[in-house]
């Protein structure tokens, strides 16, 4: 867990509320306070002099963290509209505060910072999706404003295809598409609940590649076709075909989760991309 920083505030002047003066000296709004603060520490009076104790995420809230010290990113692909990359597994594509660092963004600030103008306003900046923690794979950053908003806003239809490859427990043979329907399983720490009927259906078509029989595990390709949260995990394990090492969802313990984003392709301005990478990091199982 990452410890929180803070830095002191010395007061020069007064202040009649601790509210008010940050209002007036951050151009903060009340939500953000709240996001940061109880009640009755922003109801608090200082006097000159008095110091303040302010959290480092309170005062770069919105900003990206500048160190990256996590393990090596590859660019596959670059051009004037996208920037793709190879994420390893166990690394978060993106912080939800200002003290995260050693994340795919991180990253970005350290060695592209310039890239990290679009939609500034949000956490992801232009992350095109989200890949899990534990998922590995080709990771899509769109480079200028207008092109992410077109691509984020009509997803749906442009993302044509979303192929991911994993290593299911046992000899699987499911082939085909297959629909469940899903919790809306956005608390974090939470399982998503699979079931065979209900709201909220997710779909995904199933290949068998290849059974390795000395690991007990076979080769599946995956292609996504919604793309809800844990949605390949949790409807691999309902089908009785959990991810090596997804021990979350009822998978073998293993040196990682055997789930790789494969190959993203997407279509713009009547233009076809296809961002493709191969899951070789599931060798030496």
């Amino acid at each position: 867990m990452t410890q929180k920083k803070f830095t002191q505030f010395c007061l020069l002047e007064s202040v009649s509320s601790v509210e008010d003066f940050l209002k007036q000296t951050f151009h903060c709004s009340s939500s953000r306070l709240k996001k940061y603060f109880d009640k009755s520490f922003l109801n608090k009076t200082f006097q000159a002099r008095q110091s303040l104790n302010l959290p480092m995420d309170f005062i770069n809230d919105g900003e990206i963290n500048p160190v990256y010290e996590g393990p090596a990113i590859e660019i596959l692909f670059e051009n004037e509209l996208f920037l793709v990359l190879r994420k390893p597994p166990d690394l978060f594509v993106h912080p939800l505060s200002y003290d995260e660092k050693n994340n795919v963004l991180s990253f970005l600030r350290q060695t592209r910072p310039e890239l990290l103008q679009v939609n500034k306003i949000q956490y992801d900046r232009g992350l095109l999706y989200r890949l899990d923690f534990e998922t590995s794979g080709v990771l899509v950053y769109v480079k200028n404003e207008e092109t992410y908003r077109f691509l984020r806003e009509h997803f749906k239809t442009t993302a044509k295809k979303k192929i991911y490859h994993c290593l299911v427990e046992g000899d699987c043979k499911l082939s085909g598409e297959f629909t469940h329907y899903f919790s809306s399983g956005e608390e974090k720490g939470k399982r998503v609940l699979v079931k065979n009927e209900g709201l909220n259906p997710g779909s995904l078509k199933l290949k068998p590649i290849r059974f390795i029989k000395e690991n007990n595990v076979t080769l599946m390709e995956v292609e996504l076709i919604q793309g809800l949260r844990h949605q390949i995990r949790a409807q691999l394990s309902h089908l009785g075909f959990p991810i090596r090492g997804d021990k979350f969802y009822g998978g073998k313990e293993a040196s990682r989760l055997y789930l790789n984003a494969s190959n993203y392709e997407i279509s713009y301005q009547g233009k076809d991309f296809s961002f493709g990478c191969d899951p070789t990091n599931f060798q030496g199982l």
